[in-house]
C-alpha cells in the first residue's frame, strides 16, 4: 500500500512565513493500558466467537491458550472438526487497548509549516499557548488590513 499525503491547499508564502500550533500527546508518556470497559470495546460489549481448527498445531496451541492461560471463560462447542469458543458480553477481549492518560498535552508552537519546521517552543500550559495563538492571529489581521 502506498503512503498518500493528506490534501493540503498550497501555501502562498515560504515556510518561514508560518507558525504551526499543535497539542502533542506522545504515546510513550500520554497514553496508558486500558480495560475493554474503559476503551468502550464493542467486541467485549457484544461478545464474540473464536473458531479454531484443532487438527492443526496452531489450532491446538490456540485452544490450549484459551482454555488454560487466557484467564477468560468462554463457552465451548464442537462444529465438525472445529472448536468454537463463545465469549459472552462483558468478557475482556484479546486486544491491548490504550487510552489517553490524564496528563495534560504538550503545547507546542513551531516556526514554519509542514514543508520545513523550526525548533518548537513549548508552552507551560494551555492558557499561554492560546494567548500566543491570539497574538499571532492579531498580527496576521493587522498585516492583512494595512
Amino acid at each position: 500500500m502506498m503512503h498518500q499525503e493528506p490534501f493540503r491547499i498550497s501555501p502562498q508564502g515560504r515556510p518561514n512565513h508560518y507558525k504551526t500550533y499543535s497539542v502533542l500527546a506522545p504515546f510513550e508518556t500520554h497514553w496508558r493500558p486500558a480495560t475493554c470497559a474503559e476503551a468502550d470495546c464493542e467486541v467485549s460489549m457484544l461478545g464474540w466467537t473464536t473458531t479454531v481448527d484443532e487438527k492443526t498445531e496452531l489450532g491446538q496451541r490456540q485452544a490450549a491458550y484459551i482454555r488454560t492461560q487466557s484467564g477468560r471463560h468462554p463457552l465451548e462447542r464442537r462444529e465438525a472438526a472445529l472448536t468454537v469458543f463463545t465469549f459472552l458480553p462483558g468478557e475482556e477481549c484479546f486486544t491491548a487497548h490504550q487510552i489517553r492518560s490524564d496528563r495534560e498535552g504538550i503545547y507546542a508552537v513551531r516556526p514554519g509549516d509542514y514543508r520545513a519546521y523550526g525548533v518548537p517552543f513549548l508552552h507551560d500550559n494551555a492558557e499561554f499557548w492560546i494567548e500566543d495563538y491570539a497574538a499571532h492571529l492579531d498580527k496576521i489581521d493587522k498585516q492583512a488590513n494595512r
